[in-house]
């Protein structure tokens, strides 16, 4: 496993380039990154481009025994460009230019941007690209923060979307635009973003804007390879989790050499298991809302999900080493969570591990964002642990190469139906009757947190995806759906497999018409319902377990901010509604499809209802889950597991909490980190998790 950090000697106090990679060594870095950052102190002004100093880092590196990657610093663009070409900066759909002095601010697509990148990139690529120390490149930064509305990107719109949808009267019919007098006449009736309700429209631009992002990227790689060494990957590290909102993460990955997501997490109590009482939101900055121990597990198999066609392993370009945010959350890890980390990343596909950054800054937005070394830029406890690890994993050699993670179950993602959730979303925002547009994120992470709970492993993948050697695959509201897909999913359960619907699937079609039959539409014989009727649920209410060998439900379980109203057609319903009119309602109903069987969820559950949905639609296919034979864990312990081609297995036991644990291990295991064989019970202390191998 590749482990480092980013590191800006350029934005050091004082000299120190020397001691940096002494203190890099020591910890037994293996890779850096460097340059993304710094266009201006590059070229200065423009055509005056020198790589000297950044040369002279790459040069001591790779003498220091630290391999690199370099990247194009693409982002964040020298002020004289936008005092030259104030055009370029992007434009918002209000018609405002964004000002100057933030980051990914410009409109890449601008040909006087491309024209300034190019030449960059290109000296960047003559002077790194044959370098024996480069082992890569990292292409932009993040992208995707903000939408691009310049009046070019705009026309270009209008003329993708004509060949898209078919000319004027495709685009007429497919957004019903007789409704409000909306019918173009034209293309140039088309009208701009800032004044758009049409939910057809807004999922339309939402996949033009990935697009653009996405080709851009690729414009740079293609620079790149036609320069560089044939060994040198080239890469972008998209935002990890959902990823950035004008971007699509899984073309990104698909598009690039290797995979690559940063993830950031909120850390202390935020995985803490059990999970503790009360809103540990504070934990966390304010651009991020999720908290819990199921986090990191997420954010990683979302990234492990966005591999290439070639099926290769991820890498975390950015983590935390410290404190994540501004100056007002500041959250030291805990003695031991790093070690964590490190550990369950790896043990779900990563194979590289990068703090960000080196050294906290001095100055700038990210003053307070810390890093391997603090203010002082001395070694203190968080340097430690990231030399301890280092060594860890320096031991560990191959040991964590060619992971494939455990799965239990399958969850299926659909950025089309995020995307047109934010226009349409389902969900109020809590307390209030104003439209949540996080409401797919809800609604997916809701099942991804109950099968952690239910100590499932899952497999993310997306609707182009390979789902074979997957029993159980659930579909957290896939509101945009063609028919074809929602015929493979049929065929997914007819083959044997169990497919776990919830409400809002196959609602809309792939341009977000609602369909026009009676719901669940195409799935309706082999759902066996039907609806015309769902409600939002302005409070929890209470459910209630139909007769039957169903799921359990456990104590206080309920339905939350939804409900559709099922009429059951050959189905057995197998939850309901303890309500006065919901209860005339399934919440919960099967129905055996060919080999397999097809489930439906009219409602948003609690996660411990959640769990035991998914627990039960793993053991009805006969299956258990991959941690089936540690048997009864410590309710702090988490164990994930995964395979490695040599027929070895590995587990990662790991202690969310202050309170040591004991594990009872299932046979004679080998400490990888301890180099010698365990067997009995597994002392862990607080915070502590060990990598046992099993077999080859």
């Amino acid at each position: 496993m590749l482990f480092g950090a980013a590191y800006y000697h350029e934005y050091q106090p004082y000299e120190r380039l020397k001691a940096d990679l002494e203190l890099m060594a020591a910890a037994n870095f293996t890779v850096i990154r460097v340059g993304e950052s710094t266009w201006a102190s590059y070229e200065p002004v423009p055509g005056r481009i020198s790589f000297a100093a950044l040369r002279r880092v790459v040069d001591a590196a790779w003498a220091a025994g630290v391999e690199v990657i370099v990247g194009t610093p693409s982002y964040a663009v020298p002020p004289w460009m936008a005092r030259l070409h104030p055009e370029v900066m992007a434009m918002d759909r209000r018609g405002s230019h964004l000002p100057y002095g933030a980051r990914q601010n410009v409109d890449f697509t601008h040909p006087a941007y491309l024209f300034y990148a190019e030449r960059l990139i290109r000296a960047m690529a003559e002077e790194f690209g044959h370098h024996e120390g480069v082992i890569g490149w990292q292409v932009d930064n993040e992208i995707g923060m903000h939408e691009l509305a310049n009046p070019h990107v705009v026309a270009r719109f209008r003329e993708e979307v004509m060949g898209r949808l078919g000319g004027v009267e495709g685009v007429n019919e497919k957004w019903g635009l007789t409704y409000w007098s909306h019918r173009l006449s034209c293309p140039e009736d088309l009208w701009e973003p800032a004044g758009n309700t049409n939910p057809g429209y807004a999922l339309e631009w939402a996949r033009f804007q990935a697009r653009l992002a996405t080709e851009f990227l690729v414009w740079q790689k293609d620079l790149l390879k036609g320069l560089v060494s044939p060994e040198q990957e080239v890469l972008h590290d998209v935002v990890g989790g959902d990823g950035a909102g004008w971007s699509s993460s899984r073309s990104i990955n698909q598009a690039m050499d290797k995979a690559a997501c940063n993830i950031y997490v909120p850390l202390q109590r935020g995985i803490e298991l059990p999970e503790p009482p009360g809103d540990l939101r504070s934990l966390a900055p304010e651009w991020q809302n999720d908290v819990g121990a199921w986090v990191p597990l997420w954010k990683a198999d979302m990234g492990y999900a966005s591999r290439g066609p070639r099926g290769e392993h991820f890498y975390v370009t950015e983590a935390q080493a410290t404190s994540i945010g501004g100056p007002q959350t500041n959250v030291v890890p805990f003695p031991g969570q790093l070690r964590l980390m490190a550990h369950l990343l790896a043990l779900r596909g990563a194979e590289l591990l990068e703090y960000w950054n080196w050294h906290t800054l001095h100055y700038g937005f990210e003053t307070y964002w810390g890093g391997v070394l603090g203010h002082d830029l001395e070694p203190g406890r968080v340097y430690r642990e990231v030399s301890e690890l280092g060594a860890e994993l320096r031991r560990l050699g191959s040991e964590l190469d060619g992971l494939v993670p455990d799965a239990d179950i399958g969850l299926l993602y659909s950025e089309d139906s995020r995307w047109a959730m934010q226009s349409v979303p389902p969900l109020s925002v809590a307390g209030t009757a104003l439209p949540d547009p996080a409401s797919y994120h809800r609604i997916f992470t809701r099942f991804y947190s109950a099968a952690v709970d239910a100590r499932l492993q899952v497999r993310v993948v997306h609707p182009g995806s390979d789902w074979s050697g997957l029993a159980v695959l659930v579909v957290p509201a896939l509101y945009i759906a063609s028919d074809e897909l929602l015929a493979r999913l049929v065929a997914h359960a007819g083959a044997g497999n169990h497919v776990v619907l919830t409400f809002r699937c196959g609602y809309a079609d792939e341009w977000s018409r609602v369909r026009a039959s009676r719901a669940p539409g195409p799935l309706r014989a082999a759902a066996g319902f039907s609806y015309q009727e769902y409600t939002t649920l302005a409070e929890p209410v209470a459910m209630k377990a139909a007769a039957g060998s169903g799921p359990a439900l456990p104590p206080g379980a309920r339905a939350e901010g939804w409900a559709d109203g099922l009429v059951l057609e050959g189905a057995d319903a197998l939850w309901g509604y303890e309500h006065p009119f919901f209860g005339r309602w399934p919440a919960l109903a099967t129905k055996g499809v060919g080999e397999g069987r097809l489930s439906w969820v009219g409602t948003l559950p609690d996660r411990a209802s959640g769990a035991s949905l998914l627990l039960w639609a793993l053991a009805e296919r006969g299956r258990e889950p991959a941690v089936a034979p540690w048997g009864t864990l410590p309710p702090s312990v988490r164990v994930n597991g995964a395979g490695r081609g040599d027929g070895a297995r590995l587990w990662c036991v790991a202690n969310h909490s202050w309170e040591p644990a004991s594990v009872a291990l299932p046979g004679v295991l080998w400490d990888l980190a301890g180099e010698q064989e365990v067997r009995g019970d597994l002392a862990l202390g607080p915070w502590e998790s060990r990598l046992l191998r099993a077999g080859g």
